[in-house]
């Protein structure tokens, strides 16, 4: 094929990827629709559910998704599903899959001062969960 034919398909293709980003008001190629992306998430979801499991507090679980949709609730994307919740596992972290589903390890829980320490995980996983679109405000 003829290279002046393929560019201006080639830019095309490209410009019909791109979406605004929502934290920075850019276009940007995107290379997953945000229905793909919820499914995406959904199905991860279930898998980590399934390797690693969820930390046996009712409580614990209500709190943490509680507090975290009202965090969410302040993002560029308020409406997608977004799910908090704390898997059974001693280390000390956090991790995000796509489409606003967030895991913390029981490790997490267990050994920090909730409020403040929450605010900051949680705000920081918001900031920079895949494909980094999303922004805590």
């Amino acid at each position: 094929m003829d290279v002046s034919r393929a560019f201006p398909l080639l830019v095309s293709a490209v410009a019909l990827g791109c979406a605004v980003n929502p934290a920075t008001g850019s276009r940007q190629l995107m290379l997953v629709s945000e229905s793909q992306e919820i499914s995406m998430g959904r199905d991860y979801d279930k898998e980590v559910v399934a390797s690693i499991g969820l930390y046996p507090d009712s409580a614990l679980q209500r709190w943490i998704q509680q507090f975290g949709a009202r965090l969410a609730a302040t993002s560029e994307r308020p409406n997608l599903p977004w799910s908090f919740r704390v898997v059974d596992n001693p280390v000390v972290n956090a991790f995000a899959l796509p489409a606003a589903s967030f895991m913390s390890r029981a490790g997490f829980s267990l050994t920090s001062t909730p409020k403040r320490s929450w605010l900051v995980w949680w705000g920081h996983e918001i900031a920079t969960s895949p494909p980094g679109t999303r922004r805590a405000r």
